[in-house]
């Protein structure tokens, strides 16, 4: 998903930029600049989507409050103010790839790792996106409701727990190296560069 980003950035690299990927250990910064780039976009796109599902559920506490659903307003506005607090704390991440003069390093196998929370996070983003269609569909059936505000904040933990993984893995690149570490995604998101 991130490797868009990075080929639309090398696409837009000048000729000086060019040249200077050319010289001898030179090649690695610029490929990180670029990387840092698609992180910073990849974030902003992930804290967008976290964007819509939340006006979504603004959209489901309406419903709710015309359809006589007090019962559950704060589960959702608890939900609401998780969620805020996640989007948040995505758009003023620090970008997670060390520079040229960072105290932190990381290298090319902890960026593939980080890549795969970064792919985890959007993953968890469309289920989440789903369990608001799911809960706007409960609406009216104290049941379901149930189920659905569980599931929903059991998703709004999940992602939590995931993003908290992924600024501590930022901040120590040396759990990135333990394969345990990491979490699970798709065979066709976990490696930016196959």
């Amino acid at each position: 998903m991130s490797d868009q980003y990075v080929d639309a950035a090398k696409e837009r690299m000048g000729a000086i930029e060019r040249l200077l990927k050319g010289l001898p250990g030179i090649r690695g910064y610029v490929d990180k600049e670029l990387r840092r780039d698609a992180d910073k976009r990849l974030r902003e796109m992930i804290a967008g989507e976290l964007e819509e599902v939340k006006q979504s559920l603004y959209q489901v506490q309406r419903r709710l409050l015309e359809g006589k659903g007090l019962l559950w307003m704060d589960n959702i506005d608890n939900a609401i103010q998780k969620l805020q607090i996640l989007i948040d704390r995505i758009k003023t991440a620090s970008y997670g790839y060390a520079g040229l003069f960072d105290p932190v390093r990381i290298g090319a196998e902890e960026l593939n790792a980080l890549h795969r929370f970064d792919a985890a996070l959007a993953e968890r983003v469309v289920d989440l996106r789903m369990a608001v269609t799911a809960l706007g569909s409960a609406v009216g059936n104290e049941d379901e409701m149930g189920t659905a505000v569980h599931k929903l904040t059991d998703l709004l933990a999940d992602l939590n727990t995931l993003y908290n993984k992924r600024h501590e893995a930022v901040l120590s690149p040396d759990l990135l190296k333990d394969p345990g570490y990491g979490p699970e995604v798709e065979p066709g998101l976990q490696n930016p560069e196959a």
